[in-house]
């Protein structure tokens, strides 16, 4: 298990070293950048995505409607397989991506395929490929020097916890990879405000209570913001992001408490509730 405490100076405690896929802590990095839109004027929130039912905000917080590549077997058998990525309007096909689960804005479920629309999105306003903006905005502007887009096998197997043969292209809405302190510094950053205007990470954070069974894992009223984790409770308020892919698990999660902790913890395998309830118990009783 790798992990890392950062506080509320910005001073970072590491345990263990080495490259890690961020999984959908990416989703916090696209959702951050789609906000930096919103305040130059580009997009609104309530804009609808073009020429789809949904705004910006309803797939920032998975209530468009939209399904999911995950619900596919045929997706899971795939990547087992080590098969070849499919094309993305292979992708959309199978998924059928205009069949909406439910009308947007009246309920929700968790869509890898509308950060995928997302990042789409960024690249066609930003006028660049999201490795360039990643880099522009991670490593040149915040230094963090780690971070970066993993774009094929051979990129992927350098990581820790790799799983041989697995192709990030299977992550649609792209896989940023990095260390575990530079994972938890973005995020310091984001809830610090140094990338966002107070109004844009206001927004940011308005939660939407989910009904949901949570199981082994340590949230006691979760919540979804935009691009955004939450456990919306006194006693335990955070916001941040948790993923998994083939291999291993990473929980980025920000502790809105007296001494405020900003954490990232990495393991192999493919326990969520794990890497959660140890973010917990370095939040209260540190490294």
């Amino acid at each position: 298990m790798i992990y890392c405490v950062v506080d509320e100076n910005g001073s970072a405690m590491e345990r263990g070293a080495g490259m890690v896929p961020w999984w959908s802590f990416t989703k916090s990095v696209i959702a951050t950048l789609v906000m930096r839109l919103t305040a130059t004027g580009q997009i609104r929130l309530d804009d609808f995505y073009p020429d789809k039912p949904f705004t910006y905000k309803q797939l920032l917080n998975h209530s468009s409607g939209l399904g999911d590549y995950s619900f596919l077997p045929e997706y899971h058998r795939a990547v087992a397989n080590n098969d070849k990525p499919w094309p993305i309007d292979l992708l959309l096909e199978k998924v059928d991506v205009d069949a909406l689960r439910y009308s947007p804005g009246e309920s929700w479920c968790y869509s890898n395929i509308g950060y995928l629309l997302l990042r789409q999105q960024l690249e066609r306003l930003y006028d660049t490929e999201f490795a360039i903006l990643i880099n522009d905005v991670l490593v040149k502007e915040l230094g963090l020097s780690s971070a970066h887009v993993v774009k094929d096998k051979q990129a992927f197997e350098l990581l820790e916890g790799s799983v041989d043969g697995y192709d990030p292209s299977w992550c649609y809405h792209g896989l940023i990879a990095g260390t575990v302190k530079d994972a938890a510094l973005f995020l310091h950053y984001l809830i610090n405000g140094d990338i966002l205007s107070n109004e844009a990470l206001t927004q940011m954070q308005s939660m939407l209570p989910l009904n949901v069974d949570v199981g082994e894992r340590p949230w006691t009223h979760p919540a979804i913001g935009l691009g955004l984790m939450c456990n919306d409770d006194n006693s335990l308020h955070t916001v941040g992001h948790t993923g998994m892919g083939p291999g291993s698990v990473i929980a980025v999660h920000h502790f809105k408490q007296q001494s405020p902790k900003t954490i990232a913890v990495f393991t192999q395998g493919q326990d969520q509730a794990e890497v959660e309830n140890k973010a917990v118990q370095l939040a209260i009783n540190g490294l």
